[in-house]
């Protein structure tokens, strides 16, 4: 695993296996204006190495503002799965408000992609899900 990007938000590695995942290691509440700025970096870096699936650990993330959510769901479960992306896993939030918006989000956004979307209760269930042959 090697680190690409690192703030005192979030962490983003990549994995190299059978194909190329990112992962995100969240790490504390992020403001909006960061938050963005991580999705953006996020997005390039995704292009960048031609990524098939994405890893969100959000264990020690905290509640985001619903135009984020809404705003990076867009943009990131869209833009994965138009550049062929096939797998989203997530390690779910401690914080009940945060948990609460993912979940939904996932569900009214993943649909209308060509992603396959799954929660995990540990890092290590979530990376061996989504680094697995495609």
């Amino acid at each position: 695993m090697e680190t690409l990007f690192s703030t005192q938000y979030l962490r983003i590695h990549l994995h190299h296996t059978t194909h190329k995942t990112l992962e995100l290691q969240w790490l504390d509440f992020v403001p909006s204006a960061d938050f963005r700025t991580s999705i953006l970096e996020l997005m390039r870096l995704a292009r960048q190495h031609h990524v098939r699936a994405l890893i969100a650990d959000n264990r020690l993330l905290r509640a985001l503002r619903q135009a984020d959510l809404q705003w990076s769901g867009d943009l990131v479960f869209k833009g994965l799965s138009d550049m062929g992306a096939q797998r989203f896993a997530a390690v779910e939030s401690l914080d009940a408000m945060n948990r609460m918006g993912i979940t939904s989000l996932v569900a009214t956004t993943i649909p209308h992609t060509r992603l396959t979307s799954q929660f995990f209760n540990t890092i290590d269930e979530a990376r061996t899900w989504a680094t697995q042959p495609l």
